[in-house]
């Protein structure tokens, strides 16, 4: 169980990060739990633009706005000509955008995200949440102590935007992005291998996300099934490689797959714990039960090593 857990989990954390940083900004004051009396939005600003970059025009917005504007590094060219005077700042991005061919979205996030500093991962972000359809929800407590929320529902979003702003001081600021110029270079570019298995497993998301609790039942168990097909020396090296690669994703997948046994009630965790007590006697030959005591005995010698040693 535990390997078919580590393949689960390896599917759903490849996401490509994309690194190139471009950021047009005014910083707002620092929030104090309220709503600023401002919103930017109602505010007025003025361009008057001929052959103007377009990260010219952006940075002139957010300095008359005194908005935080981030600019993904896709959004390039130039205006030939702009005429705007006091209008609404939504309605010169809008008018903005739409001659450069470019898109705007408003955002509230935490003033401490390191997104804020990173247009190109946020844009990034915004489409991979964008891209998956969910139903709305909010995820109020776990066991895990993780919590989500998902609303696209424009009432529900209006009022959690009041919320974000009056309650958790959440930061706003605006999004340009060319999202044509990055679907066209996806697309141009040769898909790896891991891309495609990539897409492929957002895709079976999305359609397990769908089934009704009897279809996901069932498609579980035909993927446990099918794992059972797998050479287990394919899976020992996979787990290596990620063990080497990146430590700290293993330590998190491997918390998560122990956490599992506490969603379960008390009866199941220890109706499962039972039947893992009576198969264990056929999980291992004796000779596999020497080696793994051999194991644990020598690690046990380098923890303690690494405990005297410091």
């Amino acid at each position: 169980m535990q390997y078919r857990s580590i393949c689960v989990f390896i599917a759903l954390c490849f996401m490509p990060v994309i690194t190139a940083v471009q950021a047009v900004s005014e910083e707002l004051p620092a929030s104090n739990g309220t709503i600023e009396s401002s919103e930017p939005s109602t505010l007025k600003v003025s361009l008057q633009a001929e052959d103007a970059s377009v990260t010219e025009l952006l940075t002139s917005l957010a300095a008359q706005s005194k908005t935080k504007i981030l600019v993904e590094s896709s959004v390039k060219g130039n205006v030939k000509l702009l005429s705007l005077n006091e209008a609404l700042l939504e309605s010169a991005l809008t008018a903005l955008c739409n001659i450069a061919k470019l898109q705007w979205r408003k955002v509230y996030i935490s003033p401490d995200s390191k997104l804020l500093e990173q247009p190109d991962k946020l844009a990034a972000t915004i489409r991979l949440m964008t891209g998956l359809t969910f139903p709305d929800m909010v995820l109020a407590d776990s066991s895990v102590k993780k919590v989500s929320v998902h609303f696209e529902d424009k009432q529900a979003v209006q009022s959690a935007r009041e919320i974000a702003m009056g309650k958790l001081g959440m930061k706003l600021v605006y999004l340009i992005t060319d999202d044509s110029a990055i679907a066209a270079k996806e697309a141009k570019a040769e898909k790896s291998a891991v891309d495609e298995y990539t897409d492929l497993a957002k895709k079976q998301l999305e359609k397990f996300m769908a089934m009704t609790p009897e279809e996901r039942e069932q498609a579980l168990m035909a993927g446990i099934n099918m794992m059972d097909q797998v050479d287990p020396s394919y899976m020992a090296a996979a787990t290596k490689a990620l063990m080497n690669v990146d430590p700290d994703t293993f330590m998190r997948i491997q918390r998560r797959s122990g956490q599992m046994m506490f969603d379960m009630s008390t009866e199941d965790r220890r109706q499962l714990l039972k039947l893992g007590m009576r198969n264990r006697s056929n999980m291992y030959t004796e000779e596999q039960m020497q080696i793994l005591q051999e194991d644990m005995a020598a690690v046990m010698e380098e923890l303690q090593a690494e405990e005297e040693s410091q």
